[in-house]
């Protein structure tokens, strides 16, 4: 009896504890409670709750499990337990205890909208979209539900229905932050202005002053070119330690908006620290020295002039090799890319990564490796341009244009592997000042991969557009490439004869649709390139030689680009 009086009174003051989220003493008692009755469920499944809640997944799993082994058929158990296995990104085993919390209720809404989340983990958008609309069938109104079903549909590019569901969400729960949040993101990138300005009216009454209203407030001004008021808004406003998404969003404003008043000084150091901030908060996994030892391992791959004398791959198919897009980042490729789609012949590819996942084929599951381009097997050649030509139609959205281009500025670093596999592609090279081009990417603030993570200071985005162009100097030493050059500043100042030069070169005839190229991306959606505020405005000037304002950082650092400044006649 006293024992049991024990174990009564220990896990009331326990629980007493862990609703006061007191959870040291709660996690003391819960240990004291395991000790002395090793099979007691409660004491394993709030310890479990609380692992959870301090983010320590591993040992709320073991808590968890232990608790799963004596009542294993408790629905909110078992979906719990999914939860600390996705927290865990062992995403098999959280599938198979939501499934099996459903097999227990079938109305168990949570388990479903988890279950949904999982398969998004597995990037299995039909089963994904399956369980949220189960959800949402037993419970229309059900806030977690319709916001994870607005984000899937906003992944997927449906951004009318999105937009339905987070107001939808709002709706059911005006205070729910991260639906303000990710409805103000759609709006922004689509940059549907004015429903972004009403929306953060109304975000601004209910909560006040918070950091992530004021992040889109700022983007919102500086759209309208209000940088005075960005600068007021944004100069001293503390951001916590979890908001660095919006600290990053908001410093990029801010340090533009500084470059606008000419303010060089401090908008350079404002980049700096956003760049700093990306790089302390980069992915553990994303290293900057894997890109350069790409681009230096080809570079030095095809310096040797015997390539020149490779025999031509063997063909076996005769489809038409592919045209690509490429160029230095921020060297006008966005723009580019907006003209040419608003060609009723053409239809552009943004910026998705076929030719990485290619290349990723070809060396990792084929074994390939740079020597195996001289003598390349003709099956393989057939198996990896069909590879890449059904890549291409799961991508396109009207089959019935004449062109397809494929859009990825860095692609120019595969050039020598698109050859031997499409010898006849053609290439259109975007071209700017190389300081403009280096400048601009040290100004953006770009999701960092091996690649973007190189643009975090200004000797390093040096360093990687010397290499790179240096490799496809190398190219044209030992390929002939059926390539045109288009300059962005002669987009810029020179626009019809420039955009009819390159479409002479595509083969295609003059549209005066190409002209209204802004008003093209204003029916574009979401676009996914950092460039997205700018390309639905008319042509402007005041990016060409913007380096010059800040030509004391230039010569501070020990690389030039002056050799291709000549290069490029700029």
């Amino acid at each position: 009896m006293k024992n049991n009086n024990d174990l009564r009174e220990n896990l009331e003051f326990a629980n007493k504890f862990f609703r006061n989220k007191n959870f040291d003493k709660a996690e003391k008692l819960y240990k004291k409670v395991i000790k002395k009755f090793p099979n007691n469920f409660d004491a394993y499944y709030f310890m479990a709750s609380i692992k959870a809640q301090k983010n320590i997944f591993d040992e709320a799993k073991d808590y968890m499990e232990k608790a799963h082994s004596i009542k294993p058929n408790l629905p909110e158990l078992n979906n719990n337990l999914g939860l600390v296995y996705l927290n865990l990104n062992e995403i098999e085993k959280s599938i198979k205890y939501f499934q099996k919390a459903i097999s227990l209720n079938k109305n168990y809404l949570l388990a479903y909208t988890n279950l949904g989340m999982a398969y998004i983990n597995l990037k299995k958008v039909k089963e994904a979209k399956e369980n949220y609309l189960k959800a949402l069938k037993i419970d229309p109104n059900n806030l977690l539900a319709n916001y994870n079903y607005a984000n899937l549909l906003k992944r997927l590019g449906d951004h009318e229905n999105s937009e339905t569901f987070y107001k939808k969400a709002i709706e059911i729960n005006p205070n729910y932050l991260p639906s303000y949040n990710n409805i103000m993101d759609l709006y922004d990138k689509s940059n549907q202005n004015e429903k972004l300005h009403n929306l953060i009216n109304k975000a601004e009454k209910i909560f006040k002053n918070h950091q992530v209203i004021k992040s889109f407030k700022a983007k919102l001004l500086y759209k309208n070119k209000n940088y005075k008021e960005v600068i007021s808004l944004i100069e001293n406003t503390e951001f916590l330690t979890e908001q660095i998404v919006q600290k990053q969003a908001s410093y990029e404003v801010l340090a533009k908006s500084y470059d606008k008043v000419g303010v060089y000084d401090r908008a350079f150091k404002l980049f700096q620290v956003l760049n700093d901030i990306m790089d302390q908060g980069k992915d553990q996994n994303v290293d900057k020295s894997i890109y350069l030892k790409t681009t230096k391992d080809r570079l030095n791959f095809f310096s040797n002039p015997k390539i020149s004398t490779w025999n031509p791959p063997e063909i076996l198919d005769d489809r038409k090799d592919p045209l690509f897009l490429i160029g230095f980042p921020r060297s006008g490729t966005t723009l580019l890319d907006t003209i040419l789609r608003s060609h009723p012949s053409i239809e552009v590819l943004e910026e998705i990564p076929i030719i990485n996942r290619f290349i990723d084929h070809l060396y990792i599951k084929k074994g390939f490796t740079l020597e195996d381009l001289e003598n390349i097997d003709p099956k393989l050649i057939k198996e990896m341009r069909d590879y890449y030509f059904n890549q291409i139609e799961n991508y396109k959205k009207n089959k019935n244009k004449k062109i397809t281009i494929d859009k990825m500025p860095l692609n120019i670093v595969h050039v020598g592997e698109i050859l031997r596999f499409f010898p006849n592609a053609k290439f259109i090279l975007c071209l700017r000042h190389p300081n403009d081009c280096v400048l601009s990417c040290f100004m953006q603030n770009f999701m960092l991969n091996h690649a973007m993570a190189n643009f975090l200071n200004l000797d390093d985005s040096l360093k990687l557009y010397d290499l790179t162009m240096s490799l496809w100097k190398n190219y044209n030493n030992v390929f002939k490439i059926d390539f045109h050059i288009t300059k962005y500043e002669d987009v810029i100042s020179n626009f019809e004869k420039t955009i009819r030069d390159l479409l002479k070169f595509l083969n295609v005839k003059w549209s005066d649709n190409v002209t209204e190229f802004h008003k093209t991306a204003e029916k574009r959606g979401i676009i996914n390139t950092p460039s997205y505020n700018q390309v639905n405005q008319p042509i402007y000037t005041n990016s060409m030689y913007r380096w010059k304002n800040y030509e004391k950082e230039f010569i501070k650092s020990n690389i030039s680009l002056e050799n291709w400044i000549k290069e490029f006649n700029y």
